[in-house]
């Protein structure tokens, strides 16, 4: 597929292309096709269903503090069949993980705080 094609195709489904899409694209045409390529290609795959794919995508975002991406993967998610629901419980999925890998990351200085009563 070529690259103003893809970018029409992405406007469609999403009402928008992403704006990091647009500026890469106008720096390199082909970083864009192969995002896309590697994101059809994860999408393929069947052993998980999509709706889960995107729930997972969208917990990742927003560990990851992405808004745009978080954004983008709620209303995919809806898209995908997940209801609020499923998509507030990704939330707070989310919320957790981030929590408990703060904490883990904080092992070292808590440790030297342990020490160093």
């Amino acid at each position: 597929m070529e690259f103003k094609e893809l970018m029409e195709n992405i406007k469609k489904e999403n009402g928008e292309v992403p704006k990091p899409l647009e500026l890469l694209g106008q720096l390199d045409e082909s970083l864009v096709v192969n995002h896309v390529t590697d994101m059809k290609f994860t999408y393929s795959k069947e052993a998980v269903p999509q709706k889960y794919k995107v729930l997972f995508a969208l917990s990742a975002a927003i560990a990851l503090g992405s808004q745009p991406c978080t954004l983008n993967y709620t209303m995919r998610a809806k898209k995908a069949g997940a209801s609020t629901q499923e998509i507030m419980e990704t939330f707070a999925v989310a919320k957790f993980t981030k929590a408990a890998t703060t904490l883990s990351s904080s092992q070292p200085a808590l440790e030297w705080l342990v020490a160093n009563k």
